[in-house]
């Protein structure tokens, strides 16, 4: 059996229309609240569960530094610092894409592991409303 698995090379990740360059990683997290429901007139007195609010959670990226005056980080430290609520937008290389609001929660500080290796940082945005998926036409 073939898979269907993508690379992620040539994912493009935008916020505000600006798009963040060399992301090394992308990971992220969608979760329910789930609701303990119990009554008195519970006969087994077992606490039933139901599906509450969608929480589409956090996205944390992993991305090279760019310190310049256009640079990503300059951008990132901008709209984290204005609280800006914008769009993220994630465009997978098969053009299937991943959209929502969002709000950066946490900017790292740029930093690096080894001498010789890039400098780097992690940016997380916290996701608001519910986002939106598109798959590729079949």
């Amino acid at each position: 059996m073939t898979t269907n698995a993508i690379t992620a090379m040539g994912t493009v990740l935008t916020f505000d229309t600006e798009t963040i360059g060399e992301v090394m990683s992308l990971t992220g997290t969608r979760s329910r609240r789930i609701v303990d429901i119990l009554s008195c007139d519970s006969t087994n007195e077992a606490v039933e569960k139901i599906a509450g609010a969608l929480n589409e959670g956090e996205v944390t990226v992993h991305i090279v530094y760019d310190g310049s005056d256009a640079g990503v980080y300059n951008i990132l430290n901008t709209k984290f610092l204005a609280k800006t609520n914008a769009t993220l937008l994630i465009t997978y290389p098969d053009t299937s894409s991943h959209s929502c609001n969002a709000i950066i929660s946490s900017l790292g500080l740029p930093s690096f592991s080894e001498a010789d290796g890039p400098i780097e940082l992690d940016v997380t945005l916290a996701l608001s409303g519910q986002a939106t998926f598109t798959d590729v036409a079949p």
